[in-house]
């Protein structure tokens, strides 16, 4: 069955075409940086809560915190052509990103090390409706922009890890949003139905009213709470007279306290470049 698929496969890209083709399929994959905004804010400032409270009782800080950007991107385009140059597509992608940042404060007496950590992730199936103008500048070889609207369902998990006593946060939050996408690629034909391609693409999508589910605990009974993902600054006060105010982003079931409260976003615009193919029918 599989040397059958694969004969179909050989027989379909190598078979001469008299005409363009009218129907194509595109498959990629590559890199994604994202900005993420929010995401990265209230890591910075969940860490720093415990780094500021390290070192007002003499502790040394060492910083590891990673800004969250790069992740995979991968990508399938039902592309229909509509005359020599400009084509319409529908597709439907899968972006990825997570990573681990956290703090580590070390005394210099017999008080034990302590570390606060935050694991992160992000990921996103957005289906996009493109329009392509493309340009042949020779018999092998394509150039092409494209431009369209991408539909963008994304998640979002977090879990905060404290340095002491305090409780953990787990939370998972979910939305969906609209966004814009421009980009530019070269298409070298391989063979009369195949050709390789290179992309560069830019892409405007932020993922803001989103809602789920936190579960806290430790220092306190476990608790549940279920509601929007909030963006907010608090003022946290050490010793000996020090006065600092820290971002956060956290569920609550009702709108919490402090300064700057505002629904919280997951920002996914950014770049990306990635290669596949696109086969020709």
């Amino acid at each position: 069955m599989r040397k059958t698929l694969l004969g179909c496969l050989i027989f379909l890209c190598c078979f001469p075409l008299g005409q363009a083709a009218d129907f194509s399929i595109k498959i990629s994959g590559g890199l994604k940086y994202s900005l993420f905004g929010d995401f990265n804010r209230g890591m910075n400032g969940y860490l720093d809560i415990w780094a500021d409270g390290g070192a007002s009782m003499g502790g040394d800080i060492i910083n590891n915190k990673k800004p969250l950007h790069f992740g995979m991107n991968y990508s399938i385009d039902f592309i229909i052509r509509l005359n020599s140059f400009y084509r319409v597509g529908i597709g439907v992608g899968y972006v990825r990103a997570r990573n681990i940042s956290d703090i580590n404060i070390q005394y210099p007496d017999e008080r034990p090390d302590a570390t606060a950590s935050v694991e992160r992730g992000a990921e996103a199936v957005p289906v996009r409706f493109s329009v392509f103008r493309e340009f042949h500048l020779h018999r092998a070889l394509n150039a092409y922009f494209v431009g369209g609207l991408e539909i963008y369902p994304a998640r979002f998990q977090s879990s905060y890890w404290p340095a002491g006593p305090g409780d953990s946060h787990i939370q998972k939050a979910h939305s969906v949003g609209v966004g814009l996408l421009f980009g530019a690629g070269l298409e070298i034909k391989a063979l009369s139905r195949l050709a390789f391609i290179v992309e560069a693409a830019g892409n405007y999508a932020k993922i803001s009213h989103l809602k789920g589910t936190r579960n806290s605990g430790g220092s306190t009974i476990p608790y549940e709470e279920k509601g929007p993902l909030y963006f907010y600054e608090n003022t946290f006060f050490y010793p000996p007279d020090i006065q600092k105010t820290h971002a956060l982003l956290m569920i609550h079931e009702t709108r919490p306290t402090g300064e700057g409260v505002r629904m919280g976003r997951v920002d996914f615009s950014g770049f990306a470049v990635s290669g596949g193919i696109r086969i020709y029918f």
